[in-house]
């Protein structure tokens, strides 16, 4: 039987047990109220700034046309080239890329600064030029474009008496290699004879739409290059029975989102069709080009709101995947519209209008205008020379945007209300445009005149020139 000394050594062991329990219960119970001290290690990052390059811009030069044995290409006049930098005293070399097989002419120009001679943006260049030809008739005008690997062009059309060329242009030192892809009312075209197309460096080359999707009525295409970068364009010509009906050259529209803005629509006279005649034939009508290029149906709202203010009009579509449609924007007054989309899905758009003499059926010339994207805080436009220029500016915002336009003849301040357009005068000479302050805006240039149209978007520079953030390991 344990003596009692054993029992009071045991009991001292439990009530040193007992006791350290409690501390520890104690010291946890409080771990849980107060704060541990907190420690985030952030990972090692550094802002690396690429090496300065030169700024490339490439003009489509003079409207083609293609020979009797679709091998040969001519150019069809000269065109009217205008070119600015920011600051205005900077080099800039021009120099007339190869012309493409088949053509003896000089064709499409590259306009390029020295590394570093400007910043991103602050190269622009312009071009207009008037037909007039047994074949070919109307005003066109095209801004010059920073070479891409990627660009959607929606336009054209390759029905009976319409001819649709794509321009090429690989201001590049290597070759381009192009896949072209053409979807149209029927869906994605089949034509592997667009896929893998070399565009040589310094070289244009000039694919016929209508060799890709023949008898296409609503083509919208697809450029995508590996190895250099290329500008893309398209050019339309219509010809009915004898009489030249139009020509344009259409540039690049925003890529594929669920929200785009057509800014500067110019509608010369009043007239249309009406909205749900949705398979109304022939392009002297105003109508909307519209691809969903996902997998699934789109639902879009469209609002075409009058520049000079009002409440415009709303209707909806559905769009199907892969599949073009052409969409008539209703009876509209003379003047000039923002058309706004909004979608479930993401799709690309344009607008077409066309202009006609009193009197005449059939239209006398007409214009696409493609979709742009918000702009910079500072953007420079080249206008060239023709006939009622002018500079539209949408604010698609929900605040009031105060901007200012520096040209040649002064500085003006504008104010583009939220949810609103406005639109300026250029000069008839052409001319360089400074706009300041405009970040957000989408901004577009049109002209206008007897038998004349024609329209190109002003789209922000790439992203090329950026900072770069990197993490090392």
């Amino acid at each position: 039987m344990p003596d009692s000394r054993t029992l009071i050594r045991a009991g001292g062991r439990g009530l040193v047990i007992l006791v350290a329990a409690a501390v520890g219960v104690t010291v946890l119970g409080a771990a849980a109220i107060v704060p541990w001290p907190e420690h985030r290690a952030e990972p090692l990052s550094r802002s690396i700034q690429p090496a300065e390059s030169r700024t490339v811009r490439v003009c489509p030069g003079p409207m083609l046309e293609l020979g009797d044995d679709a091998e040969s290409v001519s150019a069809l006049g000269s065109v009217r080239l205008v070119t600015a930098t920011e600051p205005a005293d900077a080099d800039v070399e021009q120099l007339t890329l190869a012309p493409p097989r088949g053509s003896e002419d000089d064709i499409a120009v590259s306009l390029a600064t020295q590394p570093g001679g400007v910043d991103a943006g602050m190269l622009a260049g312009g071009q207009a030029q008037q037909l007039a030809t047994e074949t070919a008739a109307g005003f066109v005008a095209a801004a010059c474009a920073e070479p891409v690997a990627e660009a959607w062009l929606a336009g054209g059309t390759t029905e009976l008496g319409r001819s649709t060329l794509l321009l090429l242009a690989n201001p590049g030192d290597v070759p381009a290699t192009v896949d072209v892809r053409v979807h149209s009312e029927t869906g994605p075209v089949d034509a592997p004879s667009g896929l893998g197309l070399v565009v040589q460096p310094g070289a244009q080359r000039v694919v016929s739409l209508a060799g890709l999707a023949p008898a296409a009525a609503s083509p919208v295409v697809q450029v995508t290059s590996s190895g250099g970068t290329v500008a893309a364009s398209l050019e339309q010509t219509s010809i009915d029975v004898l009489t030249p009906s139009g020509a344009e050259l259409i540039g690049t529209t925003a890529p594929p989102a669920k929200r785009q803005t057509i800014t500067g629509v110019v509608v010369q006279q009043s007239g249309g069709i009406a909205v749900d005649e949705d398979h109304a034939e022939g392009d002297a009508h105003p109508s909307l080009r519209l691809l969903a290029t996902g997998t699934e149906p789109v639902e879009a709202a469209v609002s075409v709101v009058p520049e000079t203010g009002g409440e415009g009009s709303v209707f909806d579509v559905v769009l199907q995947a892969g599949q073009v449609s052409d969409i008539p924007l209703g009876e509209l007054a003379a003047g000039d519209y923002t058309v706004r989309i909004d979608g479930d899905g993401e799709f690309v758009a344009a607008a077409r209008t066309a202009t006609r003499v009193s009197g005449d059926e059939l239209p006398s010339d007409f214009a696409w205008f493609p979709a742009s994207l918000p702009l910079l805080d500072e953007t420079l436009v080249a206008v060239p020379q023709g006939p009622g220029a002018k500079l539209h500016l949408a604010n698609p915002s929900d605040a009031d945007v105060e901007a200012s336009l520096v040209a040649e003849d002064g500085e003006e301040a504008i104010t583009v209300p939220a949810g609103a357009a406005v639109s300026t005068a250029m000069p008839a000479s052409g001319g360089r445009v400074l706009i300041t302050g405009g970040a957000g805006l989408q901004a577009s240039v049109s002209f206008s005149g007897e038998r004349q149209l024609a329209a190109f978007a002003v789209q922000p520079p790439g992203p090329l020139d950026s900072p770069i953030l990197i993490y090392p390991r």
